[in-house]
């Protein structure tokens, strides 16, 4: 596949992803963005990034979904590191964790490495604002694209 071709593909997947948080009985997902995302141009394209701002306000509304914004009045805190994704797998309660980074992602599923990324998260957690707080901080950043 050429590499325009994975480029496109790429949203394409994401989309089909997102179906997953509105059918009948979708997972728990819990989301902390650091807030220099809803200020940061995509490609200099204010319109993107309004539409941007305002779907994820939308998917944020959807009962199994929660969006905490950590300020940016918060400084140096765990969750500059790079992202990573905490799941609770159905088959028997087993974690993983999903990183990723500029090289290939990775999964862990040691004990130990699972244990130091749930100690992560909650510290990012910690820092992030409240539901109701961060979407009115969604809301008013896509405001701010127009």
């Amino acid at each position: 596949m050429s590499a325009s071709a994975c480029a496109s593909a790429r949203p394409a997947a994401r989309i089909a992803r997102q179906v997953i948080l509105r059918r009948e009985r979708p997972p728990l997902l819990i989301a902390v963005i650091d807030a220099m995302v809803l200020h940061r141009s995509a490609y200099g394209d204010r319109k993107l990034m309004r539409e941007q701002c305002l779907h994820l306000a939308q998917c944020a509304e959807l009962p199994s979904v929660q969006v905490h914004i950590v300020p940016l009045n918060v400084g140096m805190y765990p969750g500059l590191g790079g992202p990573f994704a905490i799941a609770d797998l159905a088959d028997g309660g087993k974690r993983i964790v999903h990183v990723d980074s500029q090289a290939p992602a990775q999964f862990l599923e040691r004990p130990e490495d699972v244990a130091t990324l749930d100690r992560r998260w909650e510290r990012i957690r910690g820092e992030a604002l409240p539901r109701a707080q961060s979407l009115d901080l969604i809301r008013e950043a896509a405001t701010s694209w127009t």
